[in-house]
């Protein structure tokens, strides 16, 4: 007679491959972090960085609990095994915005995101030892030609390559681990129980700073920090649900629609204009994203048979 297994039976894998689908996701969440972004860089001048990210996230806590009332039910995030996970996640965003918001309030929007788009090509290459996953040459090969893109639309004589970017370089090295570390959690973990966890540990931590760098904010501020909340809660829901379809390394290209976003929006809100070098780079960006998507869909219907290209 088998002995049955000794303890709770493992969760089920939540992963599933759907690159397609993944991609998607992942360019509308590019969209709705780069507006969070504008707000981040209207707002930094006059807010400290952690009284942002209490206000931004104190609604996203709200959404995520009405979320799981009608779902899972509000015990689920205190039902993890996984908090050590959510902890990492937590500090590694903290970074990446920290550091992100920095570099911003120095140079343009489009300039900071041009920067940060070393996110895919580091994120590609931490997924290969953090979660042993295959990235053939075609692949690397479509990263290399977007990270080109990115030199082109970064030219160091545009004066780019100045103390505040690497303040964005660090945000781009956080910001792929904690794709990584996304990629691993949402293996069994829940979207929205992901999401709560983030955002109710910057609740909990952020009024530690409120003796020392706090503002009383304007109405006008409230409004745009709660417009911040609900616009990131809609896209780290979008974009964990895109972790759960394909990995990092499929997703990675995609960071770099982001350029497009952050053009129209820093030339609507600040007035600037992308160069040619920036229209120029973005063209190779988006190719070598296309190429991607075209190589995953190839994939996705010959994976019985078909191996990592």
């Amino acid at each position: 007679m088998p002995v049955p297994p000794r303890g709770p039976a493992p969760a089920p894998n939540r992963h599933r491959h759907a690159p397609a689908a993944a991609i998607g996701l992942w360019v509308l969440a590019a969209f709705l972090f780069t507006s969070q972004a504008a707000i981040l860089k209207w707002l930094a001048p006059d807010y400290h960085v952690t009284e942002i990210l209490f206000g931004r996230s104190l609604v996203v806590v709200a959404g995520a609990t009405v979320l799981l009332l009608r779902g899972s039910g509000l015990g689920a995030p205190f039902r993890t095994r996984k908090f050590r996970f959510h902890a990492l996640r937590f500090l590694c965003f903290l970074v990446a915005l920290t550091a992100f918001i920095e570099a911003v309030r120095r140079i343009s929007l489009a300039d900071a995101v041009a920067v940060t788009f070393a996110a895919p090509l580091l994120m590609t290459a931490l997924s290969v030892p953090l979660l042993g996953e295959k990235v053939g040459v075609r692949r690397w090969s479509a990263v290399g030609i977007g990270l080109m893109g990115v030199l082109v639309i970064a030219n160091p004589s545009t004066g780019v390559f100045q103390v505040a970017a690497l303040w964005a370089l660090l945000s781009a090295l956080a910001y792929a681990l904690a794709i990584i570390v996304t990629r691993i959690a949402t293996r069994t973990e829940e979207t929205v129980v992901t999401v709560f966890w983030l955002n109710a540990l910057y609740v909990v931590l952020m009024p530690v700073f409120a003796p020392f760098a706090w503002t009383a904010p304007t109405w006008g501020a409230v409004a745009l920090m709660a417009g911040c909340g609900l616009i990131v809660l809609v896209a780290q829901l979008v974009a964990v649900e895109a972790c759960v379809r394909a990995p990092p390394q499929v997703l990675a290209p995609f960071d770099y629609t982001a350029l497009i976003w952050a053009a129209l929006l820093g030339y609507a809100v600040w007035g600037d204009l992308p160069t040619r070098a920036a229209l120029a780079g973005a063209a190779i960006l988006i190719a070598s994203g296309l190429y991607v998507l075209w190589r995953e869909t190839r994939r996705a219907r010959a994976r019985p048979s078909g191996g990592e290209a």
